[in-house]
């Protein structure tokens, strides 16, 4: 027991005082006989209001009750501190409430210090007297406790007030008349409840039950139809089978076989795995590297710079890569050279990623490497025969400009002609007494103007003569077209070619090499006017056209360069592009072929069609810059 209670036992107080006492006066005993018949008609009453309790507490829930337990405990027995510990028959647990006279704000300390009175409440004596400190003053209470059963669980009543005489033995009377009278009260409470709990549950199961009455019905309506449904549907439905099995089984067929197929290729991959230490020595390789002729055991314990060829070759290649090994960082697609099991040139292929420990140290790598060797061979064929072509056209270039040597040599011929007569009337006028100055400075003005035009035609030349290596850049591809027109001018006009352009003032800029495109040009032109010699005179008409065309891709610049000359056959079409193929007297059948080359590395097309009445058109088309 809690040191705050102590326990207290005294006489039992009588329902009546004793009156056989001799020494009392008359005066006195009368007092005690009115004191008595009042203190008897308290009791009465006490006991009349424990009768309406039954009526006062029907229907009402066990809650309720408990505190007007509390409010009658606490105004008939005059108490200072009033508490109950009630269970609950559902098993939810006992619950608790509490009365402190005149402090209701104590509530919560007056049920620590009930509670504690309320402990180990098996056996309770209910005329044992207890003594507790009072929550507001901390005063001595006098308490007494009364068990509270209710079907099979105890609870407890304590009862506590400051009078020193508390309880009295028809305190306790009362105390256990109104007790016995809660607990039939919360007894018929507790049934209440169940029995309002059972209606509920059997109203909702009825209800459930008319519902699923109704949904049984509703059901085997439905289950009726859809079984004449799926009866029709069945046989449909075995027809479809019968047609999905067979199906399946060619699907499984040919999913077996794919899976053999994917087997196999794993199975003769030629990539292999292979891991390296904290200071990039090989730890594992796999077995994949026998198909080489390599022994993985001889690779493990070095580096692969220990092994590659071509380290010395390469020095800044080798370089960046064990730099980027010393930074952790990951790499991809890292080709070196090493010498295969018969000394020949092996190309791999690797790529790795770094690997760390949980605490951020690094492992080493991982990474999986290949044979590349076809590739990079392939790879040095492509530029070799880049490199081929690029010779092949500037040797057409140079052929070219041969069959204009003496358009060329006409070109330059007539501005030197136009300095020498201008330099001689330089000296005829400075002879003179009175040399016209005036007359000598236009003449030298125009030397000045004839050599800019002749060494025009020089660097114009030396540039589609030069072996300068193909660069793609911005191209002003009307600045093309006029560039070229001044070297075939003399040769067109020397066969009585009309020259008519018709050149769009926005056509965009392109990207590529101004050389090939030159060249590109020159030959269309000189094409053109080949075809024209042997016509009549009246129909040698060359245009060159250039216009804008809008794509899904952007604007592209197309050029046309169309003639009246001979012109094609449908049977000749297809082969005009085809290398060696000329329909020239004497012609190599190299032109066409290298134009059309150099247009598709310049991602654009080139392609001729046949004009309606006389000779064909060339069209050119390049994408414009974005």
């Amino acid at each position: 027991m809690n040191s705050c209670v102590s326990y207290a036992h005294g006489p039992a107080m009588d329902l009546a005082p004793d009156r056989n006492d001799s020494s009392v006066e008359p005066v006195d005993h009368a007092r005690a006989i009115a004191r008595d018949t009042a203190t008897l008609r308290s009791q009465l009453r006490d006991l009349i209001a424990i009768l309406a309790l039954p009526a006062l507490w029907s229907g009402r829930d066990a809650a309720h009750i408990a505190e007007a337990l509390l409010d009658v405990l606490s105004s008939m027995l005059r108490l200072d501190l009033a508490y109950i510990r009630a269970p609950d028959p559902s098993g939810s647990g006992p619950s608790e409430t509490v009365r402190v006279q005149g402090r209701p704000d104590l509530g919560g300390r007056g049920r620590e210090i009930a509670s504690r009175l309320a402990e180990g409440t098996t056996g309770i004596d209910a005329n044992e007297t207890l003594v507790l400190p009072d929550p507001a003053t901390r005063e001595p209470l006098r308490a007494t406790r009364i068990a509270l059963k209710l079907a099979g669980h105890t609870g407890v009543v304590v009862a506590a007030s400051r009078r020193s005489g508390f309880p009295t033995s028809f305190e306790r009377f009362l105390l256990g008349s109104i007790i016995t009278e809660a607990e039939v009260a919360l007894r018929n409470a507790a049934l209440m409840t169940a029995l309002h709990h059972a209606l509920q549950r059997e109203q909702v199961a009825r209800a459930d039950a008319e519902a699923a009455n109704r949904a049984k019905d509703l059901l085997n309506e439905e289950l009726e139809r859809r079984v004449v449904e799926r009866t029709r549907q069945l046989s449909l439905i075995n027809q479809e089978l019968r047609g999905e099995i067979a199906e399946r089984k060619r699907s499984e067929q040919a999913l077996r076989e794919s899976e053999q197929r994917f087997r196999d290729y794993a199975e003769t991959a030629s990539d292999w795995l292979w891991e390296t230490g904290p200071d990039h020595f090989f730890t594992r390789v796999s077995e994949e590297t026998t198909t080489l002729g390599i022994d993985p055991a001889r690779r493990i314990g070095v580096t692969r710079w220990d092994f590659a060829t071509d380290v010395e070759e390469e020095p800044e290649k080798w370089r960046l890569h064990v730099a980027t090994l010393e930074a952790h960082q990951p790499f991809r697609g890292f080709v070196y050279r090493i010498a295969g099991a018969d000394g020949s040139a092996v190309y791999i292929a690797t790529s790795g990623k770094p690997v760390f420990y949980a605490d951020g140290r690094f492992l080493g790598y991982r990474g999986v490497s290949s044979d590349v060797t076809a590739a990079v061979r392939a790879e040095q064929v492509e530029k070799a025969l880049h490199q081929a072509q690029a010779e092949l056209a500037r040797v057409s270039r140079v052929t070219t400009l041969g069959e204009l040597a003496a358009s060329i040599a006409h070109e330059v011929n007539q501005p030197l002609a136009a300095i020498g007569a201008d330099a001689n009337a330089c000296l005829n006028w400075l002879a003179a007494d009175k040399p016209d100055l005036d007359r000598v400075r236009q003449a030298l003005t125009a030397i000045v103007k004839d050599g800019d035009r002749a060494g025009g035609v020089i660097t114009r030349i030396r540039t589609l003569l030069s072996g300068a290596p193909v660069a793609h850049e911005p191209c002003d591809f009307t600045g093309v077209i006029r560039d070229v027109l001044p070297l075939v001018g003399p040769e067109i006009g020397r066969h009585g070619i009309v020259l008519q352009t018709s050149l769009a003032p926005d056509l965009p800029q392109v990207t590529g090499d101004r050389i090939q495109l030159q060249q590109v040009l020159l030959n269309l032109l000189l094409n053109a006017a080949e075809a024209m010699r042997e016509v009549p005179s009246q129909r040698r008409r060359l245009v060159v056209r250039s216009t804008v065309e809008d794509r899904d891709d952007g604007a592209w610049a197309v050029v046309a360069v169309e003639d009246a000359g001979v012109g094609f056959g449908e049977a000749e079409a297809p082969r005009l592009f085809e290398a060696f193929y000329t329909t020239k007297p004497g012609g190599l059948g190299m032109g066409l072929s290298i134009s059309r080359s150099i247009i598709e590395s310049h991602r654009g097309r080139l392609w001729a069609t046949a004009n309606p009445d006389h000779g064909a058109t060339f069209h050119l088309a390049l994408p414009g810059m974005r």
